[in-house]
């Protein structure tokens, strides 16, 4: 009978133990409270700009070549020299062509000087219409030669094409030069077109007068900005890019085709949720914050993050406008457990949050 007792005086105690109310912040109570910081989330414009590399190209540039072979009789130009439109820059010995001129400007006179007879004969009734048509016909096919034989004495003269700069030559007078040899090269640097590829799911945001700035290692610390003036309408089907092009001003000459540089370009400003980017952990693949429920207890909660904007980052879903989530300490922080929120000016003056101990 005795056993009999023990038994169910263990029995209630037992029950009674389990009927104790045991809170969950009676729980959540055990272990030093961390300190944090807290930081709303909020809605702000967000830039969200786009980085290439492009290659540079003189505005105008050319290989300068003559359209007739000949020995060279005088160079007008050294290497790299700036020279305007119309500048003589060579020429070749036209002697015999020069000849060519002075023959059809002779022909051209006397058949002038025949048709002048030819005329005064018509009048008199001396020779017939068909005779005075046929002479007419002469002096406007002497007339044609001169100008073709003065064009071509036009092509022993090599003038600048546009205002550029020459590059090198390795031609001296006297020289032997061949029908489209080059000689040298000219390039309008007044300005320099940028050409560059951007992604093909950013087509719709970008037009001609967009703005776009770059930089170059050959001058470091040097910003040249500029705009889209062209965009290639056809989408690169293996890399999934479109080709645009922007014209950057080049008043000081820095800029020298062939360069690399890197842009950024300015796409549309987007509102967006935003919060620090120290307040987003990880868990493998996944992304997720603290968010502190109404009793100020920190719940995980995970987000889908977007753009990073250097110390903070914009939020894709998970988060709203308004919520507050764990800021510096949150590496301390675990979900149901209180922590002690601090005043930021408390925690940016004391030790860190995250080393912090109540």
């Amino acid at each position: 009978m005795y056993k009999s007792v023990k038994i169910a005086v263990s029995m209630l105690a037992t029950v009674f133990a389990c009927s104790l109310p045991v809170t969950a912040h009676a729980k959540r109570a055990s272990g030093p409270v961390p300190s944090v910081t807290a930081t709303p989330v909020v809605i702000q414009p967000v830039e969200r700009n786009l980085s290439s590399l492009g290659t540079l190209r003189a505005n105008q540039s050319i290989d300068i070549a003559t359209q007739i072979g000949g020995r060279v009789t005088a160079l007008n130009f050294d290497d790299g020299i700036a020279v305007e439109q119309g500048d003589i820059l060579l020429t070749l010995d036209n002697k015999e062509q020069a000849a060519r001129v002075q023959e059809a400007e002779i022909n051209l006179k006397d058949e002038d000087r025949q048709l002048d007879s030819m005329i005064q004969l018509f009048e008199k009734r001396a020779v017939s219409r068909d005779e005075l048509a046929a002479q007419e016909a002469r002096v406007e096919r002497a007339r044609a030669n001169l100008e073709s034989q003065t064009a071509n004495l036009e092509y022993y003269t090599l003038t600048a094409p546009f205002n550029g700069v020459l590059g090198f030559n390795e031609l001296s007078t006297g020289a032997m030069i061949s029908a489209g040899q080059n000689i040298t090269t000219l390039d309008d640097l007044s300005s320099m077109k940028l050409y560059f590829d951007l992604p093909e799911n950013t087509f719709s945001e970008i037009s001609t007068g967009t703005i776009i700035h770059a930089t170059t290692d050959a001058w470091p610390g040097l910003l040249f900005s500029g705009e889209i003036d062209s965009i290639n309408p056809r989408i690169d089907p293996l890399n999934l890019t479109f080709s645009a092009r922007a014209t950057l001003t080049n008043a000081d000459k820095h800029l020298r085709p062939g360069m690399l540089m890197r842009l950024n370009v300015a796409r549309p400003t987007l509102e967006s949720l935003v919060i620090p980017a120290r307040s987003v952990l990880f868990d493998g693949n996944d992304q997720y914050v603290y968010l502190l429920d109404a009793e100020g207890i920190p719940q995980q909660r995970f987000i889908e993050t977007g753009v990073i904007l250097e110390s903070k980052i914009t939020v894709i879903s998970g988060l709203e406008e308004g919520d507050s989530i764990v800021d510096q300490g949150v590496v301390k922080v675990t979900a149901g457990r209180p922590v002690k929120v601090l005043n930021t000016e408390v925690a940016e003056n004391s030790e860190p949050a995250g080393d912090a101990r109540s």
